[in-house]
């Protein structure tokens, strides 16, 4: 689906935008495309996003997105764990500032 236009998705984009029905497959297609970018982006990418309050609803999200740069982009076990954290991270500060 290139129309000429940098289209690139964003994590932000993956937290802000709804996802088609069904819901899932939406979720996982966006993530896909994220690790089909070059590692290094989209962890600056991530690591960016989380510096903000996550919603419970966009952890979730960013969940999935973790497991993906994990099974298709080669993000090593422990990157994820240390990535998962950060997310829990963010997301008790969502709950905090409430």
């Amino acid at each position: 689906m290139d129309n000429g236009t940098d289209t690139r998705p964003t994590v932000r984009s993956l937290l802000d935008a709804p996802l088609k029905m069904p819901r899932l497959r939406s979720l996982e297609e966006a993530c896909d495309q994220l690790a089909a970018q070059p590692l290094a982006d989209t962890l600056a990418d991530l690591r960016t996003a989380i510096r903000q309050p996550v919603t419970g609803e966009g952890s979730r999200r960013l969940h999935v997105l973790v497991s993906t740069l994990y099974h298709r982009a080669g993000a090593p076990l422990d990157l994820t764990k240390e990535l998962r954290a950060e997310i829990e991270s963010a997301h008790t500060a969502q709950h905090t500032e409430e």
